[in-house]
Parts: structure tokens; sequence; C-alpha cells
């Protein structure tokens, strides 16, 4: 009963204070805003800097052929003519709001491409000198135009149709926004992508069924032994764009950035190119890791591959699943879920700094004011006193995450729709897809995420009892902190990975979990993943000690002031 009302009395007397009352309403109030928001941003925040880029283009283009309209050479003209179709491209991307990642993007890319070839059969119909068209072209294959010289004008024209056909073909896809028919193109570049290869293995099981005994014969063999396994691996990774491709075609999913359905298709996307990263062999690792003084042995980088490759394969099934089942996975889609497992961990970090800034002079503060002496002169034990502080500093900052994190799950829902938090998660356990809620799935990461408060509550509260210095206790925990996460992006950029099995990157492991940059780059480079259970057991085990070394301290030192 005593504990119970020291430490009551010492959360009313934080209260009490004008900086406690004006914070912790700011954050909490935060959390109603938060949702609100976050709803007003637009999905594509990069649109605004692709139209200035696409207009600064445009002008640029603009300029260079007006800066060629006196000159009258060939060689001039030619140019011009080209800096034209480049105009018509770049225009597209001004007048059709084609964005960093759009799907436009990429028939323009072919509009162009068709463009610069239609330019090329056209000076060859003008009747330019073959040299000199030679000697100016841009993006277009030499070899096709050598063989435009070749051709009668009935065929020449011919080609020049096709041109003109295909660029509006493509031109039209673009102005009426028709992503079906982009769909449709993108499986049928596949599809000759897969016949391509397949002549490739063709022509080297006709020779290899030769048995070519001459030295020509053998090197064109070995020649195509090489390109016939790189086609078997191209083929199989085109199909598996194909299954992708097609789903999209057959279920008419737009390329919309706030459609689940395109975005669960492009995390296939990324998750397929990410597992087809070919392992590096043993000669190869060693290579790279001495030019980049990478300390990981081949054996963790062959384990750290494999768990990422395994990882990847869950991912696509969990998503496949998803498609199939009308399942949003989390993050796919703007809604209660993805705000508030976006958005908690800011009231961990809200929650360390108020423990820094109330755990560094709890203690130190009756030392410094001399009121230690009131406080240890009553019939309690001294490990109770300290113990009433601490729990007092404790429940202020877990109150701020609980109390935090539920507001925040009520707002999310309220703007969003409580219905979005019925949406299950999907995981992979055991080797089979099972359904979570989203509450249940989020509590253990929260719990793994407190760790480091936990954690800084410690050692500010160990700093302000032992040095007995507010100042050094509030700096001290701030600076580890809030440098924990620079840190560890300067060290792992100097390839010391070594500091991912300490407690380092995990005393803030809530930054690198709203700024993800970080640990997706490490994934994609060193194939390795953060362990926050394991940094929340070191950083746990850490707390104990701290905390005993504090309790033990303060119980045998003797109090002068």
């Amino acid at each position: 009963m005593k504990l119970f009302n020291l430490t009551y009395n010492e959360v009313v007397k934080q209260f009490k204070k004008t900086s406690i009352k004006i914070i912790i309403p700011i954050i909490l109030l935060s959390a109603i805003v938060l949702p609100l928001g976050i709803s007003k941003i637009n999905v594509d925040s990069n649109i605004k800097n692709a139209m200035e880029s696409n207009l600064f283009l445009l002008e640029d283009v603009n300029n260079s052929i007006e800066s060629l309209n006196k000159d009258k050479n060939q060689k001039a003209q030619i140019e011009k003519a080209y800096l034209q179709a480049e105009k018509e491209y770049r225009q597209l991307f001004v007048d059709y709001k084609i964005g960093f990642d759009d799907w436009k993007q990429k028939e323009a890319e072919e509009f162009r491409y068709i463009a610069y070839n239609l330019v090329a059969i056209e000076l060859v119909l003008n009747g330019y000198r073959q040299d000199v068209v030679l000697e100016s072209l841009q993006g277009v294959n030499p070899d096709e135009v050598i063989k435009y010289y070749e051709m009668t004008l009935e065929n020449k024209k011919e080609v020049e149709i096709k041109f003109i056909a295909e660029k509006e073909k493509l031109k039209d896809i673009i102005i009426n926004n028709d992503y079906m028919g982009h769909t449709a193109l993108e499986i049928e570049r596949k599809e000759k992508y897969i016949e391509g290869n397949k002549k490739i293995i063709y022509e080297y099981e006709k020779l290899k069924a030769k048995n070519p005994n001459d030295e020509e014969g053998k090197e064109k063999l070995e020649e195509l032994k090489k390109e016939n396994n790189l086609a078997i691996k191209e083929i199989y990774a085109l199909e598996q764009d194909l299954q992708v491709l097609r789903f999209r075609y057959d279920k008419k999913v737009d390329y919309d950035k706030n459609n689940w359905k395109n975005n669960s298709i492009k995390s296939i996307e990324k998750n397929l190119e990410e597992f087809r990263r070919t392992m590096q062999t043993e000669k190869e690792f060693s290579s790279m890791a001495n030019q980049q003084r990478i300390e990981i042995t081949y054996d963790e980088y062959v384990k750290n591959y494999e768990t990422q490759n395994d990882k990847c394969i869950e991912e696509i099934k969990e998503l496949w699943y998803g498609l199939e089942n009308e399942i949003p996975p989390l993050n796919s889609i703007r809604d209660a879920r993805s705000v508030i497992d976006g958005t908690y961990e800011f009231y961990v970090i809200f929650a360390v700094i108020i423990a820094i800034i109330i755990g560094g002079g709890i203690v130190a503060n009756e030392f410094s004011k001399g009121t230690i002496r009131l406080l240890l002169i009553r019939p309690v034990s001294r490990w109770k006193v300290l113990l009433s502080k601490l729990l007092s500093v404790l429940i202020i900052s877990f109150g701020i995450v609980i109390l935090g994190t539920t507001i925040l799950v009520i707002s999310s829902g309220y703007v969003y729709g409580f219905e979005t938090l019925k949406t299950p998660l999907l995981e992979t356990i055991n080797g089979t897809i099972t359904k979570i809620d989203y509450i249940q799935y989020m509590i253990p990461k929260l719990m793994i995420s407190v760790s480091s408060l936990i954690f800084i509550t410690s050692l500010v509260f160990m700093i302000s009892t032992v040095a007995r210095n507010t100042a050094l206790a509030v700096a001290i925990s701030m600076v580890l902190y809030l440098g924990a996460a620079p840190l560890t992006q300067v060290l792992i950029n100097m390839k010391q990975v070594w500091l991912l099995k300490t407690l380092i990157p995990y005393i803030n492991g809530s930054f690198f979990k709203i700024m993800p940059f970080f640990t997706e780059q490490l994934s994609k480079e060193y194939g390795i993943q953060m362990q926050y259970t394991i940094g929340a057991k070191q950083l746990l085990l850490a707390s104990i000690l701290m905390i005993i070394v504090t309790f033990v301290t303060f119980t045998k030192k003797d109090i002068k002031n």
C-alpha cells in the first residue's frame, strides 16, 4: 500500500508541472489530428515534381529547335527532325501529366522509339545521303537504316505507314488512358521475348544434335550453350511476369495507386525481381567484400541470401492469396490499418522523450534541492522510494503509448471506416498462410517497440540516481536515443555490419520502422534483415542490469545532502 501511495504521489507531482500539462495533451491531440491530416495527402506526392521536370525538359527541346531554325545544312536539319520527334514525346508527358512511376511512361518511351524510327525512314524517303543519315542517327539500329536504302520505294512507303500506325496507336492509348491496351501490349511484348528465347534454345539443340567436331563448330556450340542457359532462365522469369500481367488483364486491374490490387501486383513484381538476384560465388563475394570492406563471412552471406529468398517466396504467396480472396495486404491501401501501422511508432518516440525529461530530474532534483532526506526519514524502505519514482516514469510514458495508440485506432477508424480494421492480415506460419486480426498482429509489434522505452527509462533513471545530475542524465540519454539511428546508418554505410548484432540499432528501432528506406537498402545490398525481437531482448537485459546497478547504488550509498 505504501508503494502504491508513493507512486501515486509521484505521478500527481509530475502532472502538476506546467510543461507536462502542455506537452502530453498536445501529443494525445496529435493522435486525433494525424489520421485526418494523412487523408488529405495525395498518394502520388511526386506528381508536382514530375510536372515541373517535364515542363523544363520540353522547354529545353524547344530552345534546341529554335537554335537550329537558321541552320540549313543537312546535319542540322536531321538533328532538327529528331528534336521534333523528341518534342512530341515530351509534349505527351506535359499534356497527359505522366509522372515518374506511371504506366503511360512505358508507352511514351515506345512512342519515342517509333517516332525516331519514323524520322529515319522519312530521311531516307526525302533523299538524304546514307553516310549523313548514319552519322547523325539517334536511337535507331544502323543495320535497319542500311536496309531501308536497299528497299524499293514501295517497300519504304510500307515501312513509313507501319511506323505512323504504331505511333498513333501508342498515342491513342496514352490520350485515352487505355490501361487495358497497355497491359495487352505488355503481354504481347513478353510473349515476343519468350519466342525469341525459344529460338535461341532451338538453335542450340539443333547444333548440339549435329555434334560438330571442328574447332569453329565447338566454339559456336559453347557460345550457344551459354545463351541457351540464359534463355531458359529468361523464359522462366518471363512466364512469371506473364502470369502477373494476365491476372491484371483478366481482372481489369488498373494502375491507380489508390487501388490495392494494383499495389499488390506491384509488390509481387518487386519481390520477383528481388528473388531473381543471382547468388554470388565465394570468389565473387570475397572480391566484393574486400573492395567494400564488408565485415561478414561468405557463410553468413549465403544464409542471409537464402533467408531473404524464403521471405520473398512467402510474401509472393501471401500477395497472391490476398488477390484471389479479396484480402488487401497491409500498406497496399490507405485505410485505418495502414495509417495506424505507419504512425503508432511516433507515440513510442514521444513517450521516450517524455521519459527522458521526467526521469532525468526525478531523483537528481531531490538531491539538488536537498529534499531527498525528507523522503528517506519516512518509515519506508529506500528501495520502495526509488521504485515508486521509477514506476511513476514508466506509468506516464507507457500511458502516452497506450492512450496515444488507442486514440489513434479510434480516430483512424472514424476517418477511414472501422470496418477496415476488421480486414485480416495474412502471415505464413509453419508454411501455411494464416489470417490474423490486425489488433492481434499489432500488439506484439508494439511490445517489441516499447523495449527501447524501457531501456532509455532505465538509462536516464540510472544516471539521474548515480550521477545526481539532471543535465547529464537528459543529455546522455537524448544523444544516445536520437543518435543511435544516424550512427547505425553511418557505420553500416562504412560496411560495419557487425553493428547489427549489437543493441545499438534497436535503441531507436522506431525510427527505422517509420523510415524503412535504410532497412530496405540493407536487405537489398547485404541480404540482411534487422532482428527486432533479438534487439528487444538485448535492450531488456541491459535495462535489468542498469536497474540493478541503480538500486544497489542508491540503497548502499550514504546520503550526505
